[in-house]
């Protein structure tokens, strides 16, 4: 994380293109007093599941980072905190049931229909 973390600092970087389209969503659920939050990056192809500094659902991040530990984020981890310092991502609020259905048709599907349809709301 801090290697990202001075990536952005010092702004040594090339935005992913996704970050000027608007393709990073944050999505913030509310169970009682506990107020939580995922990304997804929505791709043309698919989409992905972010946990900044932690987890992207992308092949990249699981064959480089996890096991082979060749880098330490993908692109779409560069790319969320790009969009975080740059103010480039789209918010929403969403229930724990709908974060479940939008978590389950990524990892099943490759991309959410759900999400992209409360995107259009």
């Amino acid at each position: 994380m801090r290697e990202l973390e001075r990536v952005i600092k010092t702004g040594s970087y090339e935005a992913p293109s996704g970050v000027f389209e608007f393709r990073y969503v944050k999505i913030n659920m509310v169970i009682d007093e506990y107020r939580g939050e995922i990304w997804v990056y929505t791709g043309k192809e698919r989409d992905y599941i972010l946990l900044p500094g932690v987890f992207c659902s992308c092949m990249d991040f699981v064959l480089r980072t996890i096991i082979g530990k060749t880098s330490r984020y993908c692109k779409h981890q560069l790319g969320v905190y790009v969009a975080i310092a740059k103010k480039k991502y789209v918010e929403l609020e969403a229930n724990p049931g709908e974060v479940y259905t939008i978590i389950q048709e990524i990892l099943t599907k490759g991309f959410s229909i759900y999400l992209k349809r409360k995107l259009l709301k």
